[in-house]
């Protein structure tokens, strides 16, 4: 039976160790190859302006994955699947400035949420291969604009920046006090805005309109998805495979464990004297009987 068994668990491991070595093969290269587009090479090109980055690592490449260096800014997380960023000088003020917003700012949730999304827009894949400026969609400063307006920036160079300590200055006023509107914002941070049609439908090139910013989103949270639940049936085939072998090592054990009780009982009953023990029983007996014999006899006199 046991061998049997463990016939079996060997099968099953044949059938479970394919799908647990390519799984992570499968989950790397799903995050690489996930909404590339084969009709349209791009390679990243440098822009110019407030927004210039030098794509030092990837100048003249496909984007690719973000390196590790990149990730451990904790910023721009939607675009690290694929973009032409690197940890550059850029990234660096970039990340400093959404860290004195967070601090300083005192920014909402969203307002934090869209101003990374305003600021990491260089590195959205389709703007890194463009070879022109970088352009921002009116629509998206107004709704940035209106997430942060009673969060504090301060002018540093004549450029609004978040409110902090490493700006030299002390001075600081809440958006809606510096400003208006979403575009004078926009501006005003160093961004080139363009207006956005007032039909929907139509497709606005710049960034934050539907076409190049939502569907982007919406495609890396799928993609995030899928990686969860390839994550998950991997944890879940070790996990299965643990527990079988868990369950053949503990049915061996309480084997082994019976075994060497029965063994041990049965070495000692052949040890012990049955014939002392007997003769004892015997003798009990037979003195019982005369007990009994002299209490019957002295109840007879009486």
């Amino acid at each position: 039976m046991a061998r049997y068994s463990t016939k079996r668990m060997m099968f099953l491991l044949q059938l479970l160790t394919p799908i647990l070595l390519l799984l992570p093969l499968f989950i790397s290269s799903s995050s690489g190859e996930e909404g590339v587009n084969s009709s349209e090479i791009r390679v990243c090109v440098s822009k110019e302006g407030r927004s210039y980055q030098p794509y030092e690592l990837l100048e003249g490449k496909l984007p690719e994955s973000a390196d590790l260096e990149f990730k451990n800014l904790n910023m721009c997380n939607v675009f690290h699947d694929k973009t032409c960023c690197s940890a550059s000088s850029r990234m660096l003020s970039v990340s400093l400035a959404l860290q004195n917003l967070a601090t300083h700012g005192e920014a909402s949730k969203d307002c934090l949420y869209l101003f990374e999304l305003l600021e990491c827009s260089i590195c959205h894949p389709d703007v890194g291969v463009q070879s022109g400026p970088l352009r921002i969609c009116a629509s998206f400063c107004d709704s940035v604009f209106e997430a942060c307006s009673d969060a504090y920036f301060s002018t540093h160079d004549q450029v609004i920046v978040p409110c902090g300590a490493s700006n030299g200055t002390t001075i600081c006023e809440k958006a809606s006090e510096l400003e208006t509107n979403g575009t004078a914002f926009c501006e005003a941070v160093g961004f080139t805005v363009v207006q956005t049609p007032d039909d929907d439908s139509v497709e606005a090139p710049c960034y934050g309109s539907k076409t190049v910013l939502v569907e982007a989103l919406l495609k890396t949270l799928r993609l995030q998805n899928l990686k969860y639940k390839l994550v998950t049936v991997y944890l879940m085939c070790w996990t299965a495979t643990f527990f079988v072998l868990s369950t053949m090592l503990l049915f061996k054990f309480v084997s082994l464990s019976l075994a060497l009780t029965l063994s041990t009982f049965i070495t000692l009953l052949e040890s012990m004297p049955w014939n002392l023990i007997i003769l004892r029983w015997i003798h009990k007996i037979e003195r019982d009987a005369r007990r009994l014999r002299r209490l019957n006899m002295n109840g007879r006199r009486f």
